[in-house]
């Protein structure tokens, strides 16, 4: 029988946070007055590889719990809601974007 294991609880994010848990340092102001498209793209990518990271986390875990390396399911159910949760925010993002640029292709100069 295993022992009782202690379930580590993180703490709130400072506010600089994405949802994904990545920080964004290389952001500067100048930057996004400079060229904003090129900040926005860059924070975009980031979104979708973390996105992809927890996604790839979540496979692995799956595949280790299901050789038996790992016997712990809660940790694969969080790593799997982990990886809906942050695959849905992207998506929703994308929406977004996608229909504020169908709203400006519309706009009559």
């Amino acid at each position: 029988m295993n022992p009782i294991q202690t379930l580590n609880i993180n703490p709130l994010q400072p506010a600089d946070m994405n949802p994904f848990g990545l920080v964004r340092h290389d952001l500067r102001a100048e930057d996004v007055n400079d060229n904003p498209f090129s900040a926005f793209f860059g924070a975009a990518m980031d979104m979708m590889r973390a996105s992809n990271e927890h996604q790839l986390e979540a496979e692995r875990l799956q595949l280790d719990f299901a050789t038996g390396r790992i016997d712990d399911i809660l940790t694969v159910q969080l790593a799997q809601d982990r990886a809906a949760t942050s695959l849905n925010f992207t998506v929703q993002v994308t929406n977004r974007i996608i229909e504020s640029y169908r709203e400006v292709m519309r706009m009559q100069l």
